[in-house]
């Protein structure tokens, strides 16, 4: 039974992909193509850097924990509105202050409202155009981190052109996410509309095959973060690569747009857990390039790598966590984030220490790509494949 019109559908999804890009593309990595001219200004190191990262991931953790505690019942709308607001407000903050404790707490409220944006976007996304029918359009939001990634590097790239400070690419940011907002304003999702979502199973006993993937996550998320950190870090101060530091986050973001939709594609012929566990090869081998190769070519190459793996990895994981999970998808998902938060807290820390420790990325790329190689063994159902031998 459809409940919502086909331009309904599209709106929806256009809802999805703006939430997603203002509390997740935007409200998470905009700090990626800032972090070369916060350091150069503040002179904060490479740990704290990672630091910073890490309290936006610490309260991604908690806000991912936070659904499987409360239900938020029928506060769903409410709730998805008031993390878009506080992502911008935290956002347009950062720009207001040079204290490094206040960034730790701002990048740590940001993360628990990206959280929150994500769980609730997936399942009342997710779930309403499932039940319209539109299979094709189910995990559309997701390609919204691509969309903030190529829009937080082309503002910040626009920014530099006119020598504007790293306080004010903030201020440019939260002006952008304030314009993304005009699609959730006239959001399809009507009051009461939260009473249909997620009538199925309330079961949420873990099954090993959902612990797999669960682990799988943690390695992913500990992984891709050690990269989509630093990687116009890096390219700023390799001087073979020092006029990438823009257009290697933009490369990112154009890569990343269409991805969920070409894995979609790949997951038809090859079943969705081979798909998924390519995602992490296709991230891994473009981020150890870095490692065994110089050069704009393979700077090139990760990135491309990285934006179409990157994305396709949190599609489909979540499409993979639905398959192996029987209750609600609203704790699937709170689940398999915690697990993925828990990793991303630790990444940029550690790699960031690496880096102050060693003077270089090399090493930090290594650990990277290593741990997405493992997330892709993790990913896999084994039941499934040697049932099929």
């Amino acid at each position: 039974m459809s409940f919502l019109t086909t331009n309904s559908q599209l709106r929806l999804a256009l809802v999805g992909i703006c939430v997603v890009a203002i509390t997740g593309g935007l409200g998470r990595f905009a700090y990626t193509p800032i972090i070369p001219y916060m350091q150069n200004t503040l002179g904060i190191s490479s740990a704290d850097i990672g630091l910073i990262a890490s309290s936006n991931y610490l309260g991604y953790l908690i806000g991912s924990i936070i659904p499987l505690i409360y239900s938020f019942a029928n506060r769903q709308r409410l709730t998805l509105y008031l993390s878009v607001v506080v992502s911008i407000i935290t956002l347009a903050l950062m720009g207001s202050t040079n204290e490094f404790y206040i960034f730790v707490v701002l990048r740590f409220l940001q993360g628990i409202s990206g959280a929150i944006g994500l769980v609730i976007a997936t399942n009342l996304i997710f779930v309403q155009i499932t039940v319209a029918g539109r299979i094709d359009l189910r995990l559309a939001h997701i390609s919204g981190f691509g969309l903030g990634m190529f829009l937080s590097a082309i503002a910040i790239w626009i920014c530099s052109m006119f020598e504007l400070q790293w306080n004010y690419q903030w201020f440019v940011i939260s002006i952008l996410c304030l314009v993304l907002t005009i699609p959730i304003i006239s959001s399809p999702l009507e009051k009461g509309s939260e009473a249909i979502i997620d009538q199925a199973s309330q079961s949420n006993k873990l099954s090993l095959g959902f612990v797999g993937i669960s682990v799988g996550y943690f390695f992913f998320g500990f992984g891709y973060i050690i990269f989509g950190t630093f990687i116009a870090a890096l390219a700023v101060n390799t001087p073979a690569l020092e006029n990438m530091q823009h257009a290697s986050w933009i490369l990112v973001g154009i890569s990343a747009m269409p991805a969920i939709f070409i894995w979609q594609a790949i997951s038809k012929i090859t079943g969705n857990h081979i798909s998924l566990a390519l995602s992490c090869f296709t991230c891994s081998t473009g981020i150890l390039t870095l490692y065994f190769f110089e050069g704009i070519g393979a700077s090139l190459f990760a990135c491309i790598a990285y934006g179409i793996g990157v994305v396709g990895i949190v599609g489909l994981v979540l499409m993979e966590g639905k398959i192996r999970h029987a209750g609600s998808i609203k704790f699937a998902v709170a689940f398999l984030t915690t697990t993925f938060s828990i990793g991303q807290i630790i990444g940029p820390y550690i790699s960031g220490l690496m880096i102050d420790f060693f003077g270089n990325y090399q090493n930090a790329m290594l650990l990277s790509g290593c741990s997405l190689f493992i997330a892709g063994i993790c990913m896999i159902n084994y039941k499934l494949l040697f049932s099929r031998l």
